[in-house]
């Protein structure tokens, strides 16, 4: 089984792919860590894309990643993709409640969130459509949702809900 998470900043991935992880027993693989190495500053992509498509290359996993650009190789190799589309005031809140105010002060990060809705959003819904039909597609449109996730992907494999 392959699961992936994606969604806006402070929506809820990381939560969302956690509960798949503990639920199913597939081991988690966190883009941040792997991106950013000390925990703030990106490394350049040449070095930790190769890194990220290899795990997505392995055939059992629960990730968190959602660069848009790289997106499309985890969707195709993904047999479940939850999308976390919930509405920006909960990716802010989300971001508060995860790093405290001074997130707030990361004008690109939440420049990024505010555009998501209008950006990323339809690209996100694009790249969904052109999954292959044996691909399970569940999006999650409020928190109550995503603190409910095992039962929008039992281990399974089946979709509820």
């Amino acid at each position: 089984m392959r699961r992936v998470a994606v969604g806006c900043g402070g929506a809820g991935k990381t939560t969302v792919a956690r509960a798949l992880a503990l639920h199913t027993g597939l081991p988690l693989v966190q883009a941040d860590p792997i991106v950013y190495a000390d925990g703030h500053t990106a490394r350049p992509e040449s070095e930790w894309q190769p890194e990220l498509n290899a795990h997505a290359d392995r055939d059992a996993w629960v990730m968190d990643a959602m660069k848009l650009s790289l997106l499309e190789h985890r969707l195709q190799r993904a047999d479940t993709v939850v999308f976390v589309d919930v509405a920006r005031r909960w990716c802010f809140l989300g971001i508060v409640q995860r790093d405290g105010v001074r997130a707030l002060r990361n004008h690109e990060f939440m420049h990024w969130i505010w555009d998501f809705p209008r950006k990323a959003r339809p690209r996100i819904y694009e790249l969904l459509e052109r999954c292959g039909g044996d691909t399970r597609i569940v999006v999650l449109r409020s928190r109550r949702e995503v603190r409910g996730v095992p039962r929008y992907a039992p281990a399974d494999g089946a979709v509820v809900g």
